[in-house]
């Protein structure tokens, strides 16, 4: 592989200070790895796509053009086993395959067009119906594999870290009296909470333009949780850039989610900063 489709020093140091009992050995064998599944798809590299924590590469292929992604998250399995469920609903990019080994996680996908991040989307241009339409599919569907982590228990660590660095851009950590707010919250959000299908990172550069209507949601973050959750992120991120009034209700409408629990858990997500 040439410096073109190595990984970025950037992703690198990132991996360095996230996960540092695997990220030399992950480093190490990337390179080697890539060019195999090069040739076992005997594709074509065409660019390295945006990320923090791994390597992904758009390649074409005589079958069409894929994404290789590879990550050293030790929830690589999970995340997989996650992107295969939502593929099944049509709200994710189908997977092709997916390789977990001691040190990361390969994942083989198809390519979305354009793959326009919704990040840089035009708001008045984004049709909510369809933006909210993969979540809505994920409403009472089981996690894909037993015992996962909980999205509930990440998001109470995040509430009881005085010193949370993980922030959503923008923002600082909540005051202890907003996060004692939310931890209540969030209490009463579990007594009824069922576990299931859970993106589990609907930020808006994880939602990307699949032909020029509709949105495929990509890099989950391996938890169960419940969609509601995923709904309330991607809410915050709505009312960032158009906070239309009735913005709430309108979207407890199109997910199912009764607007009171909605607006519990976008006070939750907004005081955990994410």
């Amino acid at each position: 592989m040439t410096d073109q489709f190595a990984v970025p020093e950037t992703v690198l140091a990132n991996v360095r200070r996230r996960w540092p009992a695997v990220a030399d050995r992950w480093a190490s064998l990337v390179d080697s790895e890539f060019r195999s599944l090069c040739e076992r798809y005997q594709a074509t590299p065409q660019s390295v796509l945006s990320a923090r924590y791994g390597l992904v590469v758009a390649v074409d292929t005589s079958n069409g053009p894929l994404v290789f992604r590879s990550s050293p998250d030790p929830r690589g399995q999970a995340q997989a086993a996650v992107a295969v469920a939502l593929a099944e609903l049509g709200a994710a990019p189908r997977v092709h395959e997916a390789d977990t080994t001691d040190h990361g996680t390969w994942t083989v996908l198809d390519r979305v067009s354009p793959g326009t991040p919704l990040s840089q989307a035009d708001p008045a241009t984004i049709d909510p119906q369809a933006l909210f339409a993969p979540l809505a599919a994920m409403r009472d569907q089981p996690p894909p594999l037993p015992r996962m982590p909980s999205i509930l228990d990440w998001l109470r660590d995040r509430l009881l870290n005085d010193n949370l660095t993980d922030l959503r851009p923008g923002t600082t950590v909540a005051s202890p009296n907003e996060r004692r707010n939310a931890l209540t919250i969030l209490t009463d959000l579990a007594r009824s909470h069922v576990p299931g299908l859970c993106h589990g990172d609907a930020s808006s550069g994880n939602i990307i333009a699949d032909g020029p209507r509709n949105w495929m949601y990509i890099d989950p973050r391996g938890m169960s949780g419940e969609h509601a959750y995923d709904v309330a992120v991607l809410t915050i991120r709505v009312g960032a850039v158009r906070n239309l009034p009735g913005l709430i209700s309108r979207i407890s409408e199109l997910t199912s989610v009764p607007i009171a629990r909605l607006q519990s858990w976008v006070e939750v997500a907004r005081i955990a900063r994410v």
